[in-house]
């Protein structure tokens, strides 16, 4: 009787079922395939919202390129990227106050989560912070 509660049994192998699970790892650790993985199965769910939110006409084509701008098309997913806008730390002025805020306030922290790095401060000047992505002026 317990069998047959149980259901039909499934059409497709239990191997076929399984998912490879993403290693809890820092960023930095990973190979390029899981490098790839979590890219696609975390940062790129949990941060188009966050784009998108900001600006939806600007980052309506949320994607690869909006980071990493040539490096998503040749494959080499280049970071720093040279195709974002360079960053003068000292000084950011040039740039809208309304975009700095925001990496700050929500780009950056969620990043530094994402990819299990420790964030940039003066105490961890290896962590991740705006020259992960921008490169300096």
């Amino acid at each position: 009787m317990a069998i047959a509660a149980c259901g039909p049994a499934p059409s497709t192998p239990r191997e076929s079922l399984a998912q490879p699970v993403l290693p809890i790892a820092p960023f930095s650790k990973l190979d390029r395939e899981q490098k790839l993985a979590v890219m696609k199965e975390r940062v790129m769910p949990a941060m188009r919202p966050i784009f998108n939110d900001h600006d939806p006409t600007k980052f309506a084509a949320f994607g690869c390129e909006t980071c990493h701008g040539n490096g998503a098309k040749t494959g080499t997913f280049e970071m720093p990227n040279p195709d974002l806008p360079r960053l003068d730390l000292a000084d950011l002025s040039k740039h809208e106050p309304r975009d700095v805020e925001w990496m700050k306030r929500d780009v950056w922290p969620q990043m530094v989560k994402l990819l299990g790095e420790p964030a940039y401060s003066a105490d961890t000047p290896t962590g991740f912070g705006c020259l992960g992505c921008h490169l300096p002026d």
